[in-house]
């Protein structure tokens, strides 16, 4: 075989490094083993990135004229270990895509591809160009004088700007180091005082405790003994304690000394502590994912009194929706990320004890270079809250997603905390998240995660409540896939996919395989819903650079949209259809703090102006009310109903007559208990509640007659590792079934420890 060299010697893609000099294929600079001629295969693809390689070209280059080999053979298996390679699939590639009975084309973005230059023609002028000589004497004279003075114009701008201008600095090293090596997830990196040690959270043991090992190497200690998963670990700045949220039990915070010893419970409640900088109070909040509700901040001390809520009457007065919050280097003040548009994030620093906040926000330059990086409206920034204030209180290091990938970003900030810079630390394809930054403000521990949001199929009794079966994924590694709806007939799928940043709805045959979205435009369709024949799929349609919504219904007969109700900025979001097909069962949003999401009736008869003749079904002052669902006999309504309690979120379902009346309760309200949908029988309920720390699916049984619940719930599922999880993105996660299939939202997650030094330079 020939030796085929392109003529860059190193070329980046996501993760991947390849050198074409040693001929090595590495990920996260771990070497993978792809060599002979699926490497030249794959080189001669880079060489070319984004263009057709044909099949001639290829057996041109790489199998010398005359040498005998199964050509086509030796072909395909190249690019099946490229693709094994890779994790790329041939019928969604991010990577490599095959253009039938053509070639091959190399469809990822690249970094370090230099195109070869061929001749003189390779850079020849255009047609359309002439040159100064071949003009007529009088137009070269005005052409020459024209040239003179833009050229002292120029020297005369540079002079007069030159006071005002300065050197680009340098771009400072940073060094990247993988600090964990252990299968599973290791996250929620803390540093020591000293910065020579760091805690994490790991499931190396079969169940997440926390683990400490020196940075510099060597074995890592458990520190955690206790019941239940623990994690969430922030070590205390004098060095002595971490703190850390277990789920023995009910649930809580928890302190351990820093190297082992007794654990004891602080609090009863609380997701994320984070220690004061003199070590003598934790910020926690009481949200353990980010749902449609604002999370409530406490302040407990280590001495035995009840924590005390902060900021609510600041967040509250100035209608601003938290996401996460940290303490300023100052101690005094507390620093809250808000809800804003994007694309930069917007913090209000406010004293703990009273006192006038100060507001963050890019400046128009910062916000400038955002947008720019962002590519289009759908950043995905709307999921990111992790910040972190350097020692010095001049900068501000956060997570932020855009298209795609979510990287670790450095932002300084004025004496008015206004950001007046911003840069990009981290540029892989992500996540990169749960990071720290070590107490000198010299280096980042982050966790790298590497992860995939799927559907899967799990063979399912719905009678009995059994998993019957090995599960699968039905959507590709290729794309993240969320919100899916099961026709009742359990032969298509409805889906929502993000890739590299845009949001697509998408249909797929369980029959045949064959997939495609439905529609790929500026708009973002959510909540799909079949209809009971499965020939209609009920969504939301958003129209994201208006920023109104509306409900339409798509026709796999027509393959259009009709639309059902008008443009709003209070969407209605369609969770089922009426047994004959003919209304929808809906939530229509929050309209004001007074007015929570309710349940409505809206007749297709009426569309487009559905809303004028909808028919509210079930409300509440306190309660906003989301996933109702019919029961198989028409009589029935069951839904979730969600508050904020004092220390936690609350989500309960609870049961409803179909035209309205007093509810019945199916859950305590203990846990958060979400997508309530019935049996195809009627007499069961399932649903997926967060009762251990990890989402799983349950049932409950029902009397259709008496309209209650019978007995205690009981588990379907056991996913309690990262391996495979329903994600704690819950808003996004779905649940369909039918009498012998059971359809979820999984995801698949791992992940190591890496550590980036001179991130204050």
């Amino acid at each position: 075989m020939k030796e085929y060299r392109p003529s860059a010697s190193l070329i980046r893609f996501g993760v991947y490094e390849v050198d074409l000099a040693t001929e090595e294929l590495r990920k996260n600079g771990l070497k993978i083993k792809l060599s002979g001629q699926p490497f030249q295969v794959l080189a001669m693809l880079m060489e070319r990135p984004g263009a057709v390689v044909t099949r001639e070209e290829l057996r041109k280059k790489l199998w010398p004229d005359g040498t005998f080999v199964d050509f086509d053979h030796s072909l395909n298996t190249a690019i099946n270990k490229i693709r094994e390679a890779l994790g790329d699939s041939a019928e969604n590639p991010r990577f490599v895509e095959t253009l039938a009975r053509r070639g091959y084309r190399f469809i990822a973005p690249v970094e370090g591809y230099r195109p070869r230059v061929q001749g003189a023609e390779a850079v020849a002028e255009p047609r359309t160009t002439q040159r100064a000589s071949d003009l007529h004497p009088r137009r070269r004279r005005i052409l020459w004088a024209a040239m003179a003075v833009v050229s002292l114009l120029a020297i005369v701008a540079t002079f007069l700007l030159y006071p005002k201008l300065k050197p680009a600095p340098h771009a400072p090293q940073r060094a990247l180091t993988r600090l964990t090596f252990d299968a599973g997830l290791q996250f929620g990196a803390t540093w020591a005082s000293d910065g020579r040690f760091i805690a994490y959270s790991s499931d190396r043991g079969g169940k997440f405790d926390i683990w400490v090992q020196p940075v510099s190497g060597g074995d890592a200690v458990q520190v955690t003994k206790g019941p239940g998963h623990n994690w969430q670990p922030d070590w205390s700045p004098d060095g002595k304690l971490i703190a850390f949220r277990s789920e023995r039990g009910e649930g809580g915070l928890y302190l351990v000394p820093a190297f082992g010893g007794p654990e004891r419970k602080i609090c009863s409640f609380g997701y994320y502590p984070r220690w004061s900088p003199d070590s003598s109070q934790i910020l926690f909040k009481t949200h353990f994912a980010m749902v449609d509700l604002p999370t409530l901040f406490y302040v407990v001390g280590l001495d035995g009194n009840p924590p005390r809520e902060v900021l609510r009457e600041f967040l509250k007065q100035n209608k601003l929706y938290p996401r996460s919050a940290t303490w300023h280097p100052d101690g005094k003040r507390i620093s809250v990320w808000v809800r804003g548009p994007a694309p930069g994030p917007v913090l209000w620093t406010i004293p703990v004890d009273g006192g006038a906040a100060v507001k963050s926000e890019p400046a128009p330059g910062v916000l400038e270079q955002l947008r720019e990086v962002t590519l289009s409206g759908a950043t995905g920034a709307r999921v990111d809250a992790s910040f972190s204030w350097a020692p010095s209180g001049e900068v501000i290091y956060l997570e932020r997603t855009f298209a795609g990938a979510k990287n670790l970003w450095r932002m300084a900030v004025e004496r008015t905390l206004r950001a007046n810079m911003v840069e990009r630390l981290t540029t892989g394809p992500g996540p990169d998240t749960d990071f720290a930054l070590s107490r000198d403000g010299k280096r980042l521990a982050f966790t790298s995660r590497t992860q995939q949001t799927r559907i899967w199929l799990f063979p399912f009794n719905a009678t009995t409540g059994q998993i019957t079966g090995k599960e699968k994924a039905l959507t590709s590694p290729g794309m993240e896939a969320w919100r899916q709806t099961l026709s009742r007939d359990g032969s298509k799928l409805a889906f929502f996919v993000r890739r590299a940043g845009n949001d697509e709805l998408w249909e797929k045959s369980l029959v045949d395989g064959r997939e495609g979205p439905l529609a790929a435009d500026e708009h973002r369709r959510w909540s799909p819903q079949w209809s009971p024949d499965g020939t209609r799929i009920a969504y939301t349609r958003d129209n994201l650079e208006a920023d109104r919504s509306q409900l339409v219904v798509w026709s796999s007969d027509t393959r259009n949209e009709d639309q059902v109700t008008t443009q709003s900025t209070t969407p209605f979001v369609p969770y089922d259809w009426s047994a004959d097909g003919k209304s929808l069962l809906v939530s229509r949003y929050r309209t004001s703090e007074t007015n929570p999401a309710s349940i409505w009736l809206l007749p297709l008869a009426a569309a487009p102006y559905a809303e004028t003749k909808a028919r509210k079904i079930v409300d509440h002052p306190a309660y906003d009310l989301y996933q109702s669902h019919v029961s198989p006999d028409g009589k029935w309504i069951v839904f979730e109903g969600v508050k904020n309690s004092p220390t936690f979120q609350e989500s309960t379902l609870y049961v409803v007559s179909e035209s309205g009346g007093p509810w019945t309760r199916i859950t305590d309200g203990k846990y958060w208990d979400d997508k309530p949908r019935w049996s195809p029988d009627g007499k069961t309920i399932y649903l997926v509640s967060f009762r251990s720390g990890f989402f799983n699916v349950w049932g409950i049984r029902f009397d259709p007659v008496r309209g209650v619940s019978v007995g205690e719930p009981f588990q379907v599922t056991q996913f309690d590792s990262p391996a495979l999880m329903i994600p704690e993105s819950i808003s996004a996660v779905e649940m369909s079934l039918t009498k012998d299939r059971l359809v979820l939202t999984m995801r698949e997650a791992s992940g190591s420890i890496w550590m980036l030094d001179n991130v204050d330079r």
